[in-house]
């Protein structure tokens, strides 16, 4: 039989008639939380009828020393009054009493309400806000992204996880933010009409939940879509963030123990979280230029031309050079690299190819194209926009440098709309082609012919 056990309960941080309540239960099946560390840890007893008290001393700082003079007064105050100290939180201090009918350790609500206020705003509260800050952060990076490039972010399974657990994450905290709020303007409420301490209420059942499915969200992300560079990325930020969040914390709590001074504790928290993040930020770079972040696709075959060394892909293209100069392509053969990176989500399919010539041929044509097939009909008209807006450059110093978008004759290509884009007067070889469900981005190295055009119209437009 365990002697002991270990929970992670869920009660925000001023819920202290859900956490007395949750204390008393499992007082009466024999457990007594014994320290709050890495979740609650709970020891064996006796079953017993014990009440239980959380009080908040919002002078304690998250960088003193465990017990100070003033806490330890409190302490022994409370020890005499016949409360036992059970475990602290930092400023939160849960006492229990075996009496039958203790006197409450507070009996003046509106002090018991100012001195959760004061406490909320440290250990509560401020990391609240600063959370949702990053969590915005995050969307709205997100958000401007999808908003100049929406296929590249729609295509991605991964990106949308990580997007849907920051605003999981981010309802949870406003949710509590707003609850906190509301729960405090009733309490004064209450203590300024002699009512007594309004009651607390726990997190709930369902939304208790919500964490664990965002993080569950980005853990299948990173399972279902290991091979994506956004899943790198996230995953090696992710683990670097939590070992050095653990040692800094580690080191902070071992200073505490020893008795060091607040202020230093502080000043050494501040200059190791600076310095890990500097840490940080120079090895993603590094891994990034190393190419060990997002780790290319083997190369079918390598060459070495003028001391560089060159890789060729051979991936089977919707569309080639080849199928658009026909039999006038029999000197291309073997001097091309073919490259197609496909991407799927629940929105859309988008396939990006690449027909490049190879360094040491001569100068040949090429091909590049995105071809995006949007599955949501409703996202489709938004998609076309985005990507034809993406194009548009205003003018600079009031030289011809403005470039957009323009539709031409779709009738030629067999589309339900079609567009070229401009600079200035000129005409340049991008296009935007939309079939049905299907947005082309076409750029060529050269002017397409009505036969060409044709060919494109078969491969993309059904025909």
């Amino acid at each position: 039989m365990r002697e002991t056990k270990r929970c992670i309960p869920q009660f925000t941080f001023y819920d202290k008639t859900g956490i007395q309540r949750y204390l008393e239960k499992q007082a009466s099946q024999g457990w007594m939380l014994q320290k709050i560390s890495c979740g609650w840890v709970f020891r064996r007893i006796e079953p017993k009828k014990i009440h239980f008290f959380v009080t908040y001393f919002y002078k304690k700082s998250i960088f003193e020393p465990e017990g100070s003079e003033e806490q330890k007064r409190f302490w022994e105050f409370c020890e005499h009054a016949g409360w036992k100290l059970a475990a602290t939180n930092e400023q939160m201090q849960i006492f229990y009493n075996e009496e039958e009918d203790p006197v409450p350790i507070e009996t003046d609500t509106a002090m018991e309400v100012e001195k959760i206020s004061r406490s909320a705003w440290k250990s509560f509260l401020l990391p609240y806000i600063l959370l949702l800050v990053s969590f915005f952060l995050h969307i709205g990076s997100v958000v401007e992204r999808m908003h100049y490039d929406p296929l590249s972010i729609l295509a991605d399974d991964m990106d949308l996880l990580i997007l849907c657990s920051w605003c999981l994450l981010a309802v949870y905290v406003i949710r509590e933010i707003v609850r906190y709020f509301f729960w405090h303007r009733k309490a004064v409420r209450y203590a300024e009409a002699g009512g007594g301490f309004a009651p607390t209420r726990g997190v709930g059942k369902i939304w208790s939940v919500i964490p664990f499915a965002a993080l569950f969200c980005v853990a299948a992300g990173m399972v279902l879509f290991g091979d994506s560079g956004t899943s790198h990325a996230f995953f090696w930020m992710l683990l670097m963030l939590g070992i050095s969040m653990a040692l800094i914390t580690g080191i902070s709590r071992w200073m505490r123990h020893i008795g060091v001074k607040a202020a230093f504790n502080r000043l050494t928290v501040i200059g190791l979280t600076t310095f890990v993040g500097i840490v940080m930020l120079q090895q993603l770079f590094m891994m990034i230029i190393r190419g060990e972040l997002f780790p290319g696709r083997e190369a079918a075959e390598t060459y070495e031309y003028n001391g560089w060394t060159f890789e060729v892909y051979c991936d089977k293209l919707p569309l080639t050079v080849e199928d658009l100069f026909g039999e006038n392509s029999t000197s291309f053969d073997k001097r091309y690299s073919y490259e197609l990176t496909e991407k799927e989500s629940v929105f859309l399919l988008c396939s990006e190819a690449v027909q490049d010539p190879r360094a040491d041929a001569e100068d040949l044509p090429w091909i590049r194209y995105t071809a995006a097939e949007v599955k949501v009909p409703f996202l489709y008209k938004w998609c076309v926009k985005r990507t034809i807006d993406k194009y548009a450059k205003e003018d600079i110093d009031g030289e011809t440098g403005h470039e957009a978008m323009y539709e031409i004759e779709e009738e030629l290509w067999g589309a339900d709309v079609a567009y070229r884009l401009y600079r200035g007067e000129e005409t340049k070889e991008k296009y935007v082609i939309c079939y049905e469900n299907v947005i082309l981005e076409l750029d060529t190295s050269w002017e397409l012919t009505a036969e060409q055009i044709a060919v494109v119209k078969e491969k993309f437009g059904g025909e």
